[in-house]
């Protein structure tokens, strides 16, 4: 409320003048968009440097490799697969 009175009263004091310094609040935003910016980049650059993308990549592989394994066909060692399970690209061979 203060600041509101304080404006009022120069403004009536001096109709043709402006209470407000333009430059002070350009200078102000300028500080306040440099801040943002500066914040901004420096979360990029925490995010680009931090190990969590490798460590997904990493389990999503592995996750990948365990749900080839289980989709596929069953195996038991020692015995001898089945020619089904034989998978050639040329469709002549016997």
């Amino acid at each position: 409320m203060l600041g509101k009175n304080v404006g009022e009263s120069l403004t009536l004091k001096n109709p043709g003048r402006v209470a407000y310094d333009a430059g002070g609040i350009k200078m102000f935003w300028e500080k306040k968009i440099e801040h943002h910016a500066r914040h901004l980049q420096n979360e990029d650059m925490r995010v680009r440097r931090s190990a969590l993308n490798k460590l997904r990549a990493g389990w999503a592989e592995q996750l990948e490799g365990r749900n080839k394994m289980l989709q596929g066909p069953r195996r038991h060692p020692g015995k001898a697969p089945a020619a089904a399970e034989f998978h050639t690209k040329d469709k002549t061979a016997a």
